[in-house]
């Protein structure tokens, strides 16, 4: 029986690395012996696939700095955009979210993507423990696990932090530049963490941005991130004192929050404003209230996973001032021009995401690529 490839574990990930890639050719069976990188003769299999030889004992980690790097606004913007068009083409496959619960310990749920092509198949997976902060712990946290789509084989790790949140923004800026007034300049943040900040140099890239508004409830920290919008993208920023003064000034709101309980009173929206909601993806946790939800033009990422998940939905529909026809379209099928809306001067958008596993999917491919077209 044949030996089964050795695979070596890392620890170290300040920079992209391929366990026990190989320096030699093997031979036409896919067995080989030799010199590996670490300078030990080790056997080893390989599989020769559609998409160039892949090493069963290979696995690249990336870092966050790797993201960062490949993975450019502008690019990822594109990325989402394509991401809801196959979607709504029937050229990705989105699979419900399966959880998991563990008692007194993470909540946890898996996100498997692929989209019909593409080299690789993904997997998130997200663990949510609100305990966590107690002993220094973040409270959510994430990684991403990526395939190959041929052979099965695992092909690279990445954490989840920086990648969400760029493909988070990103997705934001598509239905904004769907859905927004085109003269839109003023954008409103009701939150100060790592999505609310991502969505600043997203939201620029298709409106032009002259002014930022941002609240949280820690004065000190509301301030300190006023000040480092400005000084990073050299725009006028200002802390709010309420979240009632960001939405009075805004015609661009974001809300990335994890509140449970909504955060101002939709009443104070302004007419022809629109908004990006994405947190609150939990079936009990809301951000807008249900008088906005009605008095808005209903677009989501996900019909389906929109009312089983999202409480800003599901909570409006079970008060029964809803109904599920109010979501007018997924986001992609506005993309895909399978359905339409007309949008007066004066009517409110509110875009309602959660995140898509096919967004990952097009994201992690593509830094993948890039990694490998430099070190393959």
């Amino acid at each position: 029986m044949p030996e089964k490839p050795t695979r070596q574990h890392r620890d170290d990930r300040s920079q992209p690395t391929r366990t026990g890639r190989r320096e030699h050719e093997g031979n036409r069976c896919g067995r080989q012996t030799g010199l590996w990188s670490d300078g030990k003769n080790r056997r080893g299999s390989w599989k020769q696939t559609r998409h160039g030889r892949i090493g069963l004992g290979d696995l690249l980690h990336v870092t966050e700095a790797d993201v960062r790097n490949l993975l450019p606004f502008s690019k990822a913007i594109e990325l989402a955009r394509e991401a809801y068009l196959r979607l709504a083409n029937g050229k990705a496959v989105n699979p419900d979210r399966v959880w998991l619960t563990v008692p007194n310990g993470a909540s946890m749920f898996f996100m498997p993507a692929y989209v019909s092509g593409q080299r690789t198949v993904s997997v998130k997976i997200v663990r949510l423990n609100p305990r966590n902060s107690t002993v220094s712990l973040p409270t959510v946290m994430s990684d991403i696990l990526v395939y190959d789509s041929q052979s099965g084989v695992l092909l690279a790790e990445f954490p989840g932090e920086s990648l969400t949140a760029i493909r988070t923004a990103a997705s934001s800026a598509v239905a904004t530049d769907v859905l927004a007034r085109r003269h839109a300049e003023c954008l409103g943040l009701l939150g100060t963490g790592r999505q609310a900040e991502s969505h600043v140099p997203a939201i620029r890239l298709v409106r032009d941005i002259s002014r930022v508004v941002v609240y949280s409830r820690d004065k000190g920290r509301r301030e300190a991130f006023a000040r480092e919008i400005s000084r990073n993208h050299k725009v006028e920023a200002l802390a709010a004192s309420s979240p009632e003064q960001v939405v009075k000034e805004s015609d661009l709101i974001v809300t990335a929050t994890t509140s449970h309980t909504p955060l101002f009173q939709g009443e104070l929206v302004q007419n022809g404003s629109h908004l990006n909601a994405i947190g609150a993806a939990e079936s009990n946790a809301r951000e807008v209230d249900t008088t906005l939800v009605k008095r808005s033009i209903l677009i989501v990422d996900s019909r389906e996973q929109a009312i089983s998940t999202y409480g800003d939905i599901i909570v409006p529909i079970r008060e029964k001032a809803i109904e599920a026809t109010h979501i007018r379209a997924e986001l992609g099928e506005l993309l895909a021009e399978k359905l339409s809306i007309s949008r007066g001067p004066e009517d409110i958008t509110l875009f309602k995401s959660g995140g898509l596993a096919v967004l990952d999917a097009m994201a992690a491919d593509h830094i993948l690529s890039q990694i490998s077209g430099k070190t393959l």
